[in-house]
């Protein structure tokens, strides 16, 4: 009976181990094989099924990049996102600024290609930027760190009042730790606003129509335009980043630690603005 008795709790003890280790491995076996679903997370009714492929080009501390690409063989498959992309609150057509579409791509054969920009919708909410591709069937994942910095609502720019602009683009933003890198930005402005800024920059010491060399304009890499402007004013001089609001304005050529651009076209009332500092 003794025997019996040991040998059905020899067979229990068994049967909670071979239990235990086939959960453990089902549980490893659903993270391994698993479809990231960053994707739920987007206001969209997006199901495992519907995942074709998630390719997977960033994860790190401070960001994450995916690519998911949805399945489409029947024709009404986009039409029923499009439906909840319109309807959605946090998805619109508004085009993210240059700075945050750079990070959107895919990679082929070890060549980098932007994304079609066609058909695109567009998220962001806590943090989180996303692209919906109609076109394509394909979904953008993207985080940014808070050391990757952000773009600023400026009040004022080398003397111009920046408000009642017509729209905005960001090439890149300064940030990290020390706040450094460079700002790009360009402004379009109304007819009546660029009248107010002609006046400004008029009396403004600091800005001229002296064109500056090619050298200098070069900067704006994204705005070769900048290079034939018939009719500007011209704004150049050295920065020095430094917590010390007094030393801002107040230092000498070798305490500099980069410069800053202007350039006012007057005729199509565009501001154009460039700020580096290592």
């Amino acid at each position: 009976m003794k025997k019996l008795e040991i040998l059905k709790t020899i067979g229990l003890i068994l049967s909670i181990v071979i239990i235990f280790f086939l959960i453990i491995y089902i549980f490893i076996l659903k993270i391994l094989f698993r479809i990231d679903d960053d994707y739920k997370k987007l206001d969209l009714e997006i199901k495992d099924y519907e995942i074709e492929y998630c390719t997977t080009y960033g994860y790190d501390e401070v960001s994450k990049y995916k690519v998911y690409k949805i399945k489409n063989y029947y024709s009404n498959t986009m039409e029923k996102f499009k439906v909840q992309l319109e309807n959605s609150d946090l998805w619109n057509r508004d085009k993210f600024y240059e700075y945050i579409m750079e990070e959107f791509y895919e990679i082929n054969e070890n060549e980098t290609i932007k994304i079609d920009r066609e058909k695109l919708y567009y998220y962001h909410h806590k943090g989180v930027y996303a692209i919906f591709d109609i076109k394509n069937a394909k979904l953008y994942y993207y985080t940014r760190g808070i050391i990757l910095g952000k773009d600023h609502d400026y009040n004022d720019i080398l003397g111009i009042k920046i408000s009642n602009y017509k729209n905005k683009e960001v090439y890149d933003v300064r940030g990290g730790p020390q706040n450094d890198g460079r700002d790009y930005y360009v402004y379009k402005f109304t007819n009546e606003k660029g009248k107010e800024i002609i006046e400004t920059l008029d009396k403004n010491s600091k800005w001229n129509k002296n064109k500056l060399n090619d050298d200098k304009l070069n900067a704006f890499e994204y705005n070769e335009e900048v290079l034939s402007i018939e009719n500007a004013y011209y704004h150049y001089d050295l920065v020095c980043r430094t917590s010390d609001e007094y030393k801002k304005t107040h230092f000498t050529k070798e305490e500099a630690t980069g410069y800053e651009i202007g350039v006012y076209d007057v005729d199509k009332n565009i501001l154009y603005y460039y700020w580096e500092s290592a």
